[in-house]
């Protein structure tokens, strides 16, 4: 594949993940970003020199494309930490954390004769 060709991929593929963060579809995120990845290593393995050797410099105009995506790259690891972040508060508090407290097993503090424990909404 060519430098171009990849470089493109990357670009399309890094919209795709932009676009499933806007949408907060979770499926259509895991599968943007595995294809993102995997373009992303292409690219990294064309710029190497492995995979398909670069014999000629690159231009201007594929050094700037280069640097667009280094600077995307930064903003949606960001925009993925917020969400995740919101997604945990969300999740604590439909399901407060237990501190200590195994669910299975035999931890600290529980008895043979203790079960499961039950979470119950308040009120």
């Amino acid at each position: 594949m060519s430098l171009e060709a990849t470089l493109s991929t990357v670009e399309t593929q890094l919209q795709d993940v932009q676009d499933a963060l806007m949408a907060t579809d979770p499926l259509a995120l895991e599968q943007a970003a595995t294809q993102l990845r995997v373009a992303a290593t292409t690219l990294s393995q064309a710029l190497a020199g492995s995979g398909g050797a670069q014999a000629s410099p690159l231009t201007e105009a594929q050094t700037q494309r280069i640097r667009a995506i280094g600077t995307r790259l930064p903003l949606l690891r960001d925009q993925l930490a917020r969400l995740l972040a919101l997604t945990e508060r969300q999740a604590a508090s439909l399901l407060p954390p237990a501190q200590g407290v195994m669910t299975y097993g035999s931890g600290p503090g529980q008895g043979a004769s203790r079960g499961a424990r039950i979470y119950r909404a308040p009120g």
